[in-house]
């Protein structure tokens, strides 16, 4: 379930590793549970509206994280599409009867919509404390009349629980303008805790790994010709150009592994097919290459995108590379664009996590020009890999991303910046990001001699001299997502232990005169 599903991953791990008893309770979407090893538990005759659907319980383990998995299991319900609110009903009862007669939680969290019926039925039948994680409010799931009320399934979770957040701070304060949000907040505990991202797992350091195990070893771009190679802090501005020039301006490498990656049996992994639109095959590797990863969704800022590169392909020499999947329109459009600029753009269609990383480690830099973000767990992978970001100041873009200063001769802060943030949410906005992004990493290098000392250093040449910004952008990227946004040292999971603490107290007190 992309970002959703990470974080939840994340957090149960990290949550297990500081000492608690965790569970995960899910639909066996596509069979992906159930494909597992796995133990029958128990087999549930769920009637609903008149029709009966039996339902295996089955429970394993997550293959990386240990953290228990618990999943309900029909092979009819299993292949309906992710989304459908129908899979929803259903899973408030199931959950509600596997907590009745198997496990008694301290309490339970829920996340985003798809959880919110099973929420309040968990607070009101099984009076159990419960929280309800906001991780996109535009998307609330369908009314339903419950206990008198009229509400979205997202509404019935957070007017139910006892304690409720979303994904950062800036986005907590940004979604109180909305009434119910406001009301539900004066009431009960609600907090904004900042997602992270697991460094054991993605980090530089472990690309090759990375790369190939997410493919059960399948599938390795070495044995394909193609560069690929771990890196770090001091040697990030030498390889990463090689697997920009290896993977992207060596165009055919790229079709190569798609089309390893197409052929592949994916029942086991998270994936789908990939479509090649566009070809950005290049010669010069101090041509800048921007880098896209997203869901396809208008909230993403794919308007901009168009609008915006139309103008910047015609003004300046460079080279843009996206991978996404979602709205049919939306795909539409991108291979429509890329068709029109096909020495600039290569879009990649579909959903490929493997892919993810090598677009991060040899982009120069990478967008996300959303409309609204809650958090946004892209620009954290993309700085992860070294690769400063070009993003709106909104949400919690604005609480990652530090930005270079407008005028960085005046005020320069090369030695903290991790990308740029610009305000406006128009093709005008994004286009004075991309291009302060690059006048300062590949344009402007004497004149930033001029005014930066650089200690025992000569004046860069090239975009990838190791005394260049762009450089000191990768090692700013790496240092400040492992120092302050990654789930092992940013704090946030003591800060869910806390919501989820308040929410026990303010359950069990309310019985208190």
């Amino acid at each position: 379930m992309g970002g959703l599903g990470d974080v939840v991953r994340d957090l149960s791990k990290f949550l297990k590793i500081k000492g608690n008893d965790v569970v995960v309770i899910t639909m066996d979407h596509d069979n992906k549970i159930s494909n597992l090893p796995h133990e029958k538990i128990d087999t549930i005759p769920l009637r609903y509206q008149g029709t009966t659907f039996n339902f295996d319980i089955v429970k394993t383990s997550h293959l990386n994280t240990q953290v228990d998995i618990v999943a309900f299991s029909n092979e009819k319900i299993n292949k309906i599409d992710i989304w459908d609110p129908f899979k929803y009903h259903l899973f408030a009862d199931l959950v509600l009867f596997y907590l009745d007669k198997y496990y008694t939680p301290d309490c339970v969290s829920g996340h985003d919509w798809p959880c919110g019926l099973a929420i309040a039925e968990c607070h009101e039948k099984l009076d159990i404390p419960t929280t309800m994680t906001i991780h996109n409010e535009a998307f609330k799931g369908p009314l339903v009349d419950y206990k008198g009320l009229t509400l979205t399934f997202l509404e019935l979770g957070i007017h139910f629980s006892d304690g409720f957040n979303t994904v950062s701070p800036t986005h907590a304060e940004e979604i109180k303008s909305i009434d119910f949000i406001r009301e539900q907040s004066k009431v009960k505990p609600f907090h904004g805790i900042l997602n992270g991202i697991d460094i054991e797992e993605m980090n530089p350091g472990n690309l090759v790994n990375y790369v190939v195990s997410y493919t059960n070893n399948k599938i390795d771009p070495r044995k394909l010709g193609i560069f690929i190679s771990d890196y770090g802090v001091g040697d990030g501005h030498i390889v990463k150009p090689k697997i920009k020039y290896s993977w992207f301006w060596n165009f055919n490498n790229l079709e190569r592994y798609i089309e390893e990656w197409n052929d592949m049996d994916k029942t086991s992994i998270t994936g789908s097919d990939v479509e090649i639109y566009g070809n950005i095959s290049c010669r010069d590797i101090t041509v800048p290459l921007i880098g896209f990863v997203g869901r396809a969704t208008y909230q993403k800022g794919f308007d901009i995108i168009f609008q915006a590169f139309s103008e910047l392909f015609e003004e300046h020499r460079l080279k843009l590379i996206m991978l996404s999947k979602g709205d049919r329109s939306i795909e539409e459009e991108m291979k429509n664009f890329a068709e029109s600029y096909s020495d600039n753009v290569t879009a990649l269609i579909g959903h490929c996590p493997p892919l993810v990383p090598i677009i991060y480690a040899g982009s120069d830099w990478s967008i996300v020009p959303s409309l609204w973000e809650p958090c946004g767990l892209t620009q954290m992978e993309s700085m992860v890999y070294g690769t400063p970001v070009i993003a709106r100041e909104v949400g919690g873009l604005r609480d990652t991303v530090i930005s270079l200063n407008p005028d960085p001769i005046a005020d320069p802060n090369f030695d903290r910046a991790t990308g740029v943030l610009f305000k406006h949410y128009d093709k005008y906005g994004l286009k004075w990001g991309v291009e302060h992004a690059i006048n300062w990493t590949f344009y402007r290098l004497k004149d930033i001699h001029l005014y930066i000392s650089y200690s025992h250093s000569s004046c860069p040449e090239s975009p990838y001299d190791k005394n260049a910004p762009l450089s000191k952008f990768i090692e700013n990227c790496y240092n400040h997502v492992v120092r302050n946004l990654s789930w092992q040292n940013n704090n946030s999971i003591e800060k869910y232990k806390g919501l989820f603490g308040g929410a026990i107290y303010k359950h069990y007190m309310r019985y208190k005169p």
